[in-house]
């Protein structure tokens, strides 16, 4: 299974997990004891066994053993890593740190042929003699083992995943890589890399500078002296990761042949991709990938030092989405007519001009506005793939978390009339509804300001459906006024974005299959009402 195929598998177990998967860690302290012992216990055995052999070959023996003991005591950190993760990958998922821990050292014993350790089930100890002999056998292709061929430590620093409590949970990142095939799974993981890289000597992120030197020079030797003085500036770790994702290939050492140094040749199929990383394009992928990283960060920080006003903020990848819908929107608008028109124009004068040039003329424009509306699909499709998922959650938790976080902006004027009826549950992007509710109380405690006025909300909850109403006695929105409000750009007053309300219907109607409108409202200002269906109509 290749590194692509084994990360996958990965994020599938833990998106799997409803609670995530247990984040292990390798005791290398226990591991290592435990191989000291089992090299006592093997001079003991050793001896026993070599009693009666001629002297000539008791000492070939025991240096052979010796040797064997050596290499294993040198790379015993990274054979307990890919020991752990061969087990967690394909023979015990579930395991428990201890259970990992017992399971890597009966692998310990049998690389050292002792049986001091074991499962209890011969079939089970010889499976784990198998993973141990081929962790064995890869550090013998490629020497020492590169952090990022393990799947969760690789998922962890690209932030495919992040730490909740003694649990690996997935992000919206690795979410979005479930979601890709092949090549654009590909892109996806560079965009990432890209967007978090230390710098050209970072070994778990590719850099732009080293996609530079790829495409500057796309097959070359490198020596032990440049890597000595310094003269080789970029991580042969990321290099190899390159080969893994088949985009080079990559060449290391190999004394046995010869071979001193290590040498890669950039495949002609990657140039594009590495173009684009080299020169930091603006691409979807890499758009997207800025603004779910951003998104984790102010999560992580959320979770260290809670933000009480954290409802107001959208997120970055959601925002993100809004806008590409709105191009895309745009786009098509101006893009799809421009079609039909060009092709009634080519129609109508086709019988008096010359043929060939128009079709000649033709072909380039049509080529062209296809290209335009083909990069805006692939615009929108990338982007949604950091929308938050719909899931199950209580709306009326989801509104007081709205008036909590817009309680310095109502400043007092708000009457809160608690749910009638059945429980308020929906389905849908919880953070999404509650930013379209602050929107909506943002928009009603702006319509009062400095009137001394009320704003209200009061919500009910019934088998079928969920209303939610947003009162307020302001100078309220003119008849004709009422629909457009909703429009991306139109604002209600002087200096608005005019994208608050239109988010708002994105989120209710386009996401949620609900609907929104606005009328009077009682209290003689404007009413905002919300309908959503509730979790047992959605059901249905």
């Amino acid at each position: 299974m290749g590194f692509l195929e084994r990360l996958r598998a990965y994020l599938e177990r833990v998106e799997r997990a409803p609670e995530g998967v247990p984040a292990v860690r390798v005791d290398l302290a226990a591991h290592r004891r435990h191989f000291v012992a089992c090299c006592d216990r093997d001079q003991e055995e050793r001896t026993e066994r070599l009693l009666g052999l001629p002297v000539e070959l008791q000492r070939t023996i025991s240096r052979e053993t010796e040797k064997e003991i050596e290499e294993l005591r040198d790379s015993l950190p990274a054979f307990v890593e890919e020991v752990a993760d061969q087990i967690l990958e394909t023979l015990a998922p579930g395991a428990s740190p201890e259970e990992l821990t017992h399971l890597i050292n009966v692998a310990i014993s049998w690389q050292l042929h002792v049986a001091n350790v074991s499962t209890g089930s011969r079939g089970l100890d010889e499976e784990i003699g198998r993973l141990a002999s081929s962790a064995r056998s890869q550090q013998g292709q490629r020497g020492a083992r590169d952090g990022w061929r393990s799947p969760a430590r690789y998922a962890f620093e690209i932030r495919a995943i992040r730490r909740q409590v003694d649990r690996h949970v997935l992000t919206r990142s690795g979410a979005a890589f479930l979601e890709l095939p092949g090549s654009d799974a590909v892109r996806w993981l560079l965009a990432l890399e890209v967007a978090q890289s230390l710098g050209p000597a970072d070994e778990w992120r590719v850099s732009p500078e080293l996609a530079v030197q790829l495409l500057r020079e796309p097959a070359r030797e490198i020596d032990v002296d440049e890597l000595v003085h310094g003269s080789w500036a970029f991580s042969l770790s990321s290099v190899r990761r390159l080969g893994a994702l088949r985009l080079l290939h990559y060449q290391g050492q190999d004394p046995g042949r010869g071979v001193m140094g290590w040498s890669y040749r950039v495949f002609d199929q990657a140039r594009p991709l590495l173009e684009e990383l080299a020169e930091m394009r603006p691409t979807p992928f890499a758009v997207l990938a800025n603004a779910l990283l951003r998104d984790e960060v102010a999560h992580t920080l959320d979770s260290v030092r809670p933000d009480p006003e954290r409802a107001l903020r959208e997120s970055a990848a959601s925002a993100t989405a809004l806008q590409a819908r709105m191009v895309v929107h745009e786009i098509r608008n101006a893009l799809v007519p421009a079609q039909g028109a060009l092709s009634r124009l080519v129609r109508d004068l086709g019988e008096a001009t010359q043929a060939e040039p128009l079709r000649r003329h033709r072909d380039r424009v049509d080529a062209g506005i296809q290209r335009a509306l083909a990069f805006a699909d692939e615009m929108l499709r990338v982007a949604n793939l950091g929308v938050e998922p719909a899931a199950p959650f209580d709306a009326a938790a989801a509104v007081r978390d709205a008036i909590a976080g817009m309680a310095t902006e109502l400043n007092g004027s708000l009457r809160y009339i608690q749910p009638e009826g059945a429980p308020a549950a929906t389905v849908g992007p919880r953070a999404r509804f509650v930013l379209a509710v602050t929107n909506l109380l943002r928009n009603a405690a702006q319509a009062v300001a400095g009137l001394e006025g009320v704003v209200e909300v009061s919500m009910q909850a019934r088998a079928e459906q969920i209303v939610l109403r947003v009162d307020d006695s302001g100078p309220g929105v003119p008849a004709e006024q009422r629909r457009a409000v909703f429009e991306p750009g139109v604002a209600l007053r002087a200096g608005g974005s005019g994208q608050g309300l239109a988010l708002v219907r994105q989120v209710v109607e386009g996401e949620m299959q609900g609907s929104v409108t606005c009328s009077d409202s009682p209290l003689g200002g404007a009413r905002f009402e919300i309908v959503i269906p509730a979790m047992e109509a959605k059901g249905r």
